[in-house]
């Protein structure tokens, strides 16, 4: 039993997704702290929200919470993954624009942007097909909304 009734489980830390939203949330709060200093808006908003989003998916599976979401929000996996789309189509927006003003920040964004990018991949791939059942197996049949 743990503080204040959550089972911490570290064990996940071990796994694959536990690594990667580690990396996600440390590289974050290392950049976002240095983004003080070196770093633009776009940035130093991905940075802060990494840390903070990522670190909060982290939490609650590290406190066997996302079962406990994810009954009373069913859609938390989809928020994630899309949580994930949407910051990686950011940091590769952030790593174009450092091609051209190079910074220290870049490798942050560079770190980040691989994280994001293996861990959407697993996701991604580990999500449940949204198709239940095949098309409509005639051009009439497409037309008529599959209907017939």
């Amino acid at each position: 039993m743990g503080m204040m009734g959550l089972a911490w489980d570290t064990t996940f830390l071990k796994t694959r997704a536990g690594m990667t939203m580690t990396v996600e949330s440390g590289v974050g709060l290392l950049g976002a702290v240095i983004s003080i200093v070196l770093g633009n808006g776009l940035e130093s908003f991905i940075y802060w929200s990494t840390f903070f989003i990522s670190g909060f998916f982290l939490f609650t599976h590290v406190t066997n919470l996302t079962q406990t979401l994810e009954s009373k929000v069913p859609s938390l996996a989809k928020i994630h993954l899309g949580y994930l789309a949407i910051w990686t189509v950011m940091l590769a927006i952030a790593c174009i624009y450092r091609f051209v003003f190079w910074n220290l920040i870049s490798i942050f964004s560079w770190v980040l942007l691989f994280a994001f990018l293996i861990d959407l991949f697993f996701k991604y791939r580990s999500s449940p097909s949204s198709t239940a059942a095949p098309g409509p197996a005639t051009p009439a049949a497409a037309e008529a909304g599959g209907k017939f």
